[in-house]
């Protein structure tokens, strides 16, 4: 569930323009982070995936996915201490999470867009 009071204030500091045009790039590079996270598991490359986990975890967190954030940080904990139960357990409900709560946040995105014209 998207955090609103979040969402609100980032578009009350940069403008509605601005939070468009930042959110998509936000959704483009999630879905990008999300796939490199899969990579970095299959390659085993922990130092990489506690890195991209750490900079999802920050980044949905400003944009108002509390969920997101929440589940980039355990799962970067995870990588850190290289706990592989943990991460392959964390992994998959991130992916599922952070696809709906990008689902979410887009459509309210469009919605802003729309209204916006």
């Amino acid at each position: 569930m998207l955090d609103k009071d979040v969402i609100a204030q980032l578009i009350a500091d940069i403008g509605d323009d601005v939070f468009l045009r930042l959110s998509k790039q936000f959704l483009d590079e999630t879905i990008e982070r999300l796939e490199t996270l899969l990579a970095c598991r299959s390659q085993a490359a922990w130092s990489d995936l506690a890195r991209h986990a750490h900079s999802l975890k920050s980044t949905a967190q400003s944009f108002g996915l509390p969920e997101t954030g929440q589940q980039a940080r355990l799962l970067q904990m995870a990588a850190d201490n290289l706990d592989i139960a943990a991460v392959d357990a964390i992994l998959p409900q991130l992916i599922s999470i952070a696809s709906a709560e990008c689902d979410e946040f887009d459509v309210m995105r469009r919605g802003l867009a729309v209204s916006s014209r």
